[in-house]
């Protein structure tokens, strides 16, 4: 079995640092990790609490590690709020930012989130329970990574003073209060829980709790409101039940699709190991993509709600959004001024080789880099792109909706991070608000703004991908008998197109991009057809299987 390397670089991804248990996770690199955070929280002179959240997720030895972050921080000199039982990543954002408040100095989330069942993960969070920036798990990642290069561990053990600054907490009834309460006496979105009611009173809706954190939560908050449901994988399993990965999409939301067919539900709804991701189950067991989902949404809050705020995404996430964000009235002032770039044609590597740049302009969608990170960024930007410093004071106020295509979203005033527990009752509000089918809404939703149709790949390929579809491209000026439009990198790790159909219309694209988070290359396609959708990322496992062998 391979061994954990003695200098092992530590790299925080799109959301924390993530690794394979007992090989690039190991309880000297989580020591080091919530060392460096100590670190770079006890030398921010910005800093105004010493009040540390922290939390894990319901696998196996996340809450071990969970205990050895609370043994360091204590001996930094933080008092700590360790959750008493796993809890929902978008409940420690809640709880720090509205229950700890003012004396918060930030979360550790002991959580890899949908990884598969042999990974662990560490995630920092500001203390306003934000997603910490690039320029925070920077530094994070270079201090720990001294640390595990032989500078001096962080300490282990506890002694009688270290647990009186020890607190443990169970925010589930807090949170669920809170989420209730929406937008009744704040900026929030407020739902509809008479409707809701009204609708699902004599219908079933399932529940798939994937033996993760969000257990209890959707039950408490649908008793409230009174819609009947059922659960399945409503048990708690370290061993996630065997499930491959608790990652509430396909093929591990098959189960949720056949339960909703076999027990004529109306809707189903899933949560992710750490419950900010959310899946849904359309009736007659139809898996609904996360992109028709927040395309649907949008239209849903901003154009017949007529609510207001910046629709933000990220670059790899579906371009239906922005013809929909144009259709919100009474929005100019929540747009991006006129000809900003996005983030990503920002960067310093980006090259165009086909095409002119103003083509991958959004005009009325703030578009940002992978993460949900930069989705929170969008919200504390100006029109221009540039991150405000300080941040208004009400700046998730001015965030409508922000979304990804990987099962995260929040809204308006919601918590600074993605809330699968909250999209799902989004989803419920909206089809109680139309009265009909996911899948009828979605037909209404194209017809408006026109066809799309989205899938991703995710390949083992560890590089080249990106080089090899562009040189594809350029060779031919043709992908899977699309024409090239438009096509630009970033270094080895990116590639975008956009390309035309023989019908003339250009609203196809293709993405591809190394993960952060793990050994994949992840690859993005939509198109106006599903034929040319499934020619597209069939294309593109041709050229991984060349990469490959080569």
């Amino acid at each position: 079995m391979p061994q954990e390397s003695p200098c092992q670089a530590i790299r925080f991804g799109t959301s924390g640092f993530r690794g394979r248990w007992g090989l690039e996770f190991t309880e000297r690199v989580a020591r080091n990790i919530a060392q460096a955070i100590c670190d770079y929280l006890l030398e921010d002179e910005d800093r105004t609490g010493d009040v540390l959240t922290i939390g894990y997720d319901s696998r196996q030895h996340a809450d071990e590690v969970a205990r050895w972050c609370a043994q360091v921080a204590l001996r930094n000199g933080f008092a700590v709020h360790l959750t008493s039982r796993d809890t929902p990543t978008p409940t420690l954002a809640y709880y720090a930012r509205h229950v700890v408040g003012k004396d918060s100095a930030g979360v550790i989330n002991c959580t890899c989130s949908h990884n598969p069942i042999d990974w662990q993960g560490i995630k920092f969070s500001l203390r306003d329970g934000s997603i910490a920036p690039p320029t925070v798990t920077d530094f994070v990642s270079a201090r720990a990574t001294a640390y595990q290069c032989g500078e001096t561990v962080a300490p282990s053990g506890t002694n009688p003073a270290d647990t009186k600054r020890l607190e443990s907490v169970d925010p589930l009834a807090s949170y669920c209060e809170w989420v209730l309460a929406s937008g009744d006496s704040d900026c929030r979105i407020p739902l509809d829980h008479k409707r809701m009611h009204t609708y699902f009173r004599d219908k079933l809706v399932l529940i798939d709790e994937m033996h993760g954190t969000g257990r209890d939560y959707l039950r408490t908050l649908l008793d409230e409101i009174g819609v009947p449901y059922r659960v399945i994988h409503g048990e708690r399993s370290p061993q996630l039940g065997g499930l491959r990965a608790a990652n509430p999409e396909e093929p591990h939301i098959d189960t949720l699709r056949q339960a909703v067919r076999e027990a004529n539900a109306v809707l189903g709804v899933g949560l992710d190991t750490d419950a900010d991701r959310y899946g849904i189950v359309d009736c007659g067991g139809a898996y609904v993509m996360p992109n028709a989902v927040l395309a649907m949404l949008t239209h849903y809050l901003g154009v017949e709600r007529r609510l207001t705020g910046r629709v933000a995404t990220t670059n790899v996430t579906t371009h239906l959004l922005e013809p929909i964000a144009a259709a919100i009235e009474g929005n100019d002032a929540y747009r991006p001024a006129r000809g900003a770039k996005p983030m990503h044609l920002r960067d310093a590597e980006y090259r165009v080789l086909f095409g002119d740049p103003a083509t991958m302009v959004t005009r009325n969608v703030f578009t940002v880099l992978t993460g949900l990170k930069y989705i929170i960024q969008a919200a504390q930007m100006d029109p221009q792109y540039r991150i405000l410093d300080p941040p208004p004071p009400d700046w998730m106020c001015r965030l409508l909706i922000g979304g990804e295509e990987a099962s995260g979203l929040t809204t308006r005033g919601h918590v600074p991070d993605k809330d699968g527990i909250w999209a799902d009752l989004l989803v419920m509000d909206m089809v109680a608000y139309y009265g009909k089918p996911l899948g009828k809404i979605w037909d209404d939703v194209q017809s408006t703004y026109g066809p799309s149709h989205t899938g991703r790949l995710n390949l083992p390929t560890q590089g080249g991908l990106a080089q090899a579809v562009l040189d594809e491209a350029m060779r031919h000026q043709t992908l899977a008998g699309l024409d090239v439009v438009y096509a630009a990198r970033i270094g080895d790790g990116y590639a975008e197109f956009r390309l035309r159909s023989p019908d003339g219309t250009e609203a196809n694209y293709l993405h591809v991009r190394l993960s952060g988070t793990e050994p994949l290359v992840r690859v993005y396609a939509e198109t106006t057809t599903p034929d040319s959708l499934e020619s597209l990322l069939q294309a593109v496992r041709g050229l991984a299987g060349a990469v490959d062998s080569a």
